[in-house]
C-alpha cells in the first residue's frame, strides 16, 4: 500500500519529494521515481574514460563531416598528371579527326583540336615518315584543300587525297579537266548507281530498227568500220555512246556519296529502306563530244546499258584512237530513190543528225570511192540506193541528163537537169518526151527560137492537121517526133472515075484487072502531138488538100515511117562506109486515065459511053 500525504503537507516538505508539486507530467515522473526501488550509487568515471569518450565523439563528428563534404563535392582529389612520353626524334603528321566528305574543303578544326593540342597529330618516328614521302606534314598544305574522295577519321593525308589546287568545291570539282559533267537519273541506266567514284564504264544503246538489217550495209560488207560520234560501232544495231566515262558521285538532292548506292540507303524507325532511287541522280564525267549523242539517246528513250570496266587492271583500258590512220568515206544513212538529188538529210543519221561514215584502211578502200561530202551534195543518182552505200562517179547521172519527165514542146528548166548549172539546154523546147535519166541530144530539141506548146513543134514550112488514129493505117504505132510519108492506095474503077455506066472495049478490062493506084499524099510528115484517139500531124501546105480529100473519100491511107537515123533522113549524107546514102523518093503511080480513050454516042434518048485503050501493049 502507498501512503499518500496531503498536498498542503507536501508544500511544506521538499518539493522534489512532494508528488503534488509542479506540472502534471512532473508529478507523474516524481511518482514513478518514488515507487521505483532505490539504486546503488556508482562511482564517477575517471579522466581516461572521459578522454576516450571525448575522442570517440570528436572522431564520429569528424567522419560525419567528411562524409557530408564528400557527398556535396567539397573535397576533390587532385588530378594525377601523367608524364608525357618523350617525343624526341618524333615528327608530327596531320590526320583527319572526323569523317570528311569528298569535294569539300578541309577546315582547320578537321585536323586540329584545341583541347588535344599537339595530340591532334600523329607523332611518328622519323624513319617511318621518311619511308612515306607522300605524306603531307604541314598543316597549311592541308587546310583549304578540296578533297578528291571521302576521307575517314584517323587517316593521314597525301596529295592523291586532294584535287588540284584552286579547284572549286561541290560536284563540279569532281569532273576531271577536259571532261564535262552529266547528270543521269539512276533508273535511266540500270546498275550505274552501284559504281563508286572513279570507276570507269562504257555506255551502249540498242537500236532495234538497225538490228533488223544487221550486216546488210554496203560499207560493212566491204570491210569498213561504222562510226558515230567518232567512236566505232561494234555491231550494227548497237551504238557506243560513252567510252571511258567515270563516276563522280551519287546524290538525291539532300545527301551525296562517292561510295555507290550500296552505302546510300535511308531507313525508317523500323529499319526498312525508304530509298527507292526515284530521286537519285548519278553524276558522271564524259568527253564533250559524247554529251549530244547521250542526250539524244535519252530523249529517244533508247535502252542504254552500262558496261563497267575492270578495277583490277593496272594498265589503262583506254584503247586510244582506234580510227587513227584510217580513211573515212561518207555514205547514205537512208535509202535514196533513182533520179533523186542527194541532200544533207540523206547522209545524216535520222536520230542524231551526224554524218554516216565508214572507215577503211588505205589498202582496202577503193580508189573510185568519193571521200568528200561536198562532192556528193546535189548530185543525182541513176538508180535506187540502199542505206550504207559508198558512192563512186558511176553512180550519178551526167550533167546533161533530165531527172523527171519532160513532155514534148515543154521548156527545159534548170531543175529538170541533173546539173542545174549546165545551162546549155536550159530554156530549150524539147521535140519529144524525155524520160528521167535520159541524156539530152540536139535532135531531141526544137530550134532555139521555138516557143513552148504544139505550135512551137510545127516546122516553119509546115502546117498541122489533126486526124483520128483510125483514119490512117499504122499511125497509132508512131510516137511524137517520128517522121513518115503518107501513101493512099485504092482499086482503079473507070466507071467511078467517069461518073456513070461505061462500056469497056478491048484492052481496058485487062488494064483494070487487079489494078490499084498508089498516090503519095504527104512526105516528111511529123507527129506533133498524140492524144488518146487523135494525132496531130505537120505536113506541107500543098499536101493538106490531098490528105483531107483522101480521108473524106475514105481512101485507104497508110503511113510509111522513115528511119530515125540522121543519115536516112538527110539525102546525100555519107554513111559509116563513106558512100552516099540517098533514099529514093516515093512517087505516085501514073494516072491510068491517060491510056483510056472515051467515046460518047447518043441515039435518041440513049447515051452510050465506051472506053477504049489508046494503045495495046505488044
Amino acid at each position: 500500500m502507498f501512503n499518500f500525504v496531503p498536498c498542503s503537507f507536501a508544500r511544506a516538505k521538499d518539493r522534489f519529494l512532494n508528488p503534488c508539486a509542479g506540472t502534471f507530467r512532473t508529478r507523474i515522473n516524481r511518482l514513478i521515481h518514488l515507487t521505483m526501488p532505490p539504486r546503488r550509487r556508482t562511482s564517477r568515471p575517471g579522466p581516461i574514460t572521459n578522454l576516450v569518450i571525448a575522442v570517440a565523439v570528436l572522431g564520429g563528428i569528424g567522419l560525419m563531416g567528411y562524409a557530408a563534404a564528400s557527398y556535396f563535392g567539397w573535397f576533390k582529389p587532385a588530378p594525377v598528371v601523367a608524364a608525357k612520353p618523350s617525343r624526341e626524334g618524333m615528327i608530327a603528321v596531320p590526320r583527319s579527326l572526323t569523317n570528311l566528305k569528298a569535294y569539300e574543303q578541309v577546315q582547320r578544326e578537321d585536323i586540329y583540336d584545341r583541347a588535344k593540342g599537339d595530340d591532334s597529330y600523329y607523332w611518328l618516328p622519323k624513319s617511318q615518315v621518311e619511308a612515306n614521302p607522300n605524306w603531307i606534314l604541314r598543316v597549311n598544305d592541308v587546310v583549304g584543300r578540296v578533297l578528291a574522295k571521302d576521307k575517314r577519321a584517323d587517316f593521314v593525308f597525301s596529295e592523291k587525297d586532294f584535287l588540284p589546287k584552286g579547284s572549286r568545291t561541290g560536284l563540279a570539282a569532281g569532273v576531271p579537266e577536259g571532261k564535262q559533267g552529266f547528270f543521269l537519273q539512276s533508273g535511266q541506266v540500270p546498275g550505274l548507281r552501284l559504281l563508286k567514284m572513279g570507276d570507269q564504264f562504257d555506255l551502249m544503246a540498242s537500236l532495234p530498227e538497225e538490228s533488223a538489217n544487221a550486216g546488210a550495209e554496203y560499207g560493212l560488207l566491204m570491210g569498213g568500220i561504222k562510226v558515230r560520234g567518232n567512236k566505232p560501232i561494234p555491231l550494227n544495231g548497237v551504238r557506243l555512246l560513252v567510252q571511258g566515262g567515270t563516276v563522280v558521285a551519287l546524290t538525291d538532292g539532300r545527301d551525296m556519296t562517292t561510295q555507290g548506292g550500296m552505302e546510300f540507303g535511308q531507313t525508317d524507325a523500323r529499319g526498312r529502306s525508304t530509298n527507292d532511287g526515284k530521286n537519285e541522280q548519278v553524276a558522271i564525267a564524259i568527253n564533250p563530244e559524247e554529251v549530244v549523242p547521250l542526250t539524244q539517246a535519252l530523249g529517244a528513250k533508247l535502252t542504254i546499258h552500262a558496261v563497267a570496266r575492270s578495277g583490277r587492271q593496272t594498265e589503262s583500258l583506254d584503247r586510244g584512237n582506234e580510227l587513227e590512220g584510217l580513211v573515212p568515206f561518207p555514205a547514205t544513212a537512208v535509202g535514196i530513190q533513182a533520179y533523186a538529188r542527194i541532200t544533207a538529210k540523206d547522209l545524216a543519221e535520222p536520230r542524231t543528225g551526224e554524218p554516216r561514215q565508214y572507215y577503211f584502211r588505205p589498202g582496202v578502200a577503193s580508189e573510185k570511192w568519193i571521200k568528200s561530202v561536198d562532192q556528193l551534195m546535189g548530185r543525182v543518182v541513176r538508180r535506187d540506193i540502199d542505206p550504207g552505200y559508198i558512192f563512186s562517179e558511176s553512180d550519178f547521172l551526167p550533167p546533161d541528163s533530165v531527172i523527171r519527165n519532160v513532155l514534148a514542146y515543154e521548156r527545159i528548166e534548170a531543175d529538170d537537169l541533173a546539173d542545174p548549172s549546165f545551162d546549155e539546154y536550159v530554156g530549150r523546147v524539147v521535140a519529144n518526151d524525155l524520160l528521167p535519166g535520159q541524156r539530152i541530144r540536139e535532135s531531141d530539141l526544137l530550134p532555139p527560137s521555138a516557143t513552148p506548146g504544139i505550135a512551137g513543134g510545127i516546122p516553119a514550112d509546115k502546117m498541122a492537121v489533126t486526124v483520128t488514129a483510125d483514119q490512117i493505117n499504122g499511125i497509132s504505132s508512131l510516137s511524137r517526133g517520128d517522121r513518115f510519108d503518107i501513101l493512099g492506095s485504092a482499086p482503079f474503077d473507070v466507071a467511078k472515075e467517069l461518073g456513070g455506066e461505061v462500056e469497056l472495049a478491048g484492052g481496058v478490062s485487062s488494064l483494070m484487072s487487079g489494078k490499084a493506084i498508089n498516090s503519095v499524099i504527104a512526105t516528111e510528115a511529123i507527129i506533133v502531138q498524140r492524144g488518146e484517139s487523135s494525132v496531130t500531124l505537120a505536113i506541107h501546105p500543098r499536101e493538106v488538100a490531098a490528105l483531107t480529100k483522101a480521108l473524106a473519100l475514105k481512101t485507104p491511107v497508110f503511113t510509111i515511117a522513115r528511119s530515125g537515123r540522121p543519115n536516112d533522113q538527110d539525102p546525100g549524107v555519107l554513111t559509116d562506109t563513106g558512100t552516099s546514102s540517098t533514099l529514093p523518093a516515093l512517087t505516085s503511080d501514073d494516072d491510068p486515065m491517060k491510056e483510056i480513050l472515051v467515046r460518047e454516042s447518043i441515039t435518041g434518048k440513049d447515051k452510050k459511053v465506051t472506053a477504049f485503050r489508046r494503045s495495046v501493049p505488044e
